[in-house]
């Protein structure tokens, strides 16, 4: 008995069996703070999302297959590749990390965070004044760039990830 322990905690778990795949595409949907999955990449409408916040593990099975735990539901997820899955694994944890710690952070200051849910902050006024513009190609490159970068921020960034739920959940209704 004690040597099944000791093997239980020296081996990776294994992941469940599992008769077949179904390819889904999952999403991080930064807008809302969702990670989620839709039938096809052509129709990027998440299906069975659960919200970032609501992730409380992510479980390494192997250097393919992982499994996201959230408070209703979770996903078992075997990537097309090594560095697609150490990808979805690294960023869903930074995610948490970064979630528990700001957590944290608002439970050691209930007095700011007492401010900030009672008065949002407002954003300060524009800093230019009549005539400081500047108006080289440079600077409205960089803001070409930025502005291209946060339209492509709002939308739901995607990675094709083959995967199976154990949520019983119909995925033959189609959107």
């Amino acid at each position: 008995m004690s040597q099944l322990k000791v093997e239980s905690v020296t081996q990776p778990p294994l992941p469940p069996e599992i008769e077949g795949w179904n390819r889904r595409w999952f999403y991080v949907d930064k807008k809302h703070k969702e990670f989620g999955y839709s039938l096809s990449n052509a129709q990027p409408r998440m299906k069975n999302a659960v919200f970032l916040n609501d992730i409380t593990a992510v479980v390494v099975f192997d250097e393919y297959c992982f499994q996201v735990e959230a408070k209703t539901r979770k996903f078992f997820l075997k990537a097309e590749s090594k560095t697609s899955a150490a990808c979805w694994v690294k960023t869903l944890e930074r995610y948490r990390t970064q979630q528990l710690l700001y957590e944290k952070h608002l439970a050691s200051t209930p007095i700011a965070a007492a401010k900030s849910i009672e008065a949002p902050e407002q954003s300060s006024p524009p800093r230019e004044a009549k005539g400081s513009r500047r108006t080289n190609q440079r600077s409205d490159d960089r803001r070409s760039r930025r502005a291209e970068a946060k339209r492509r921020s709002d939308h739901v960034d995607s990675t094709p990830v083959q995967a199976w739920s154990m949520n019983s959940d119909s995925d033959d209704d189609k959107y």
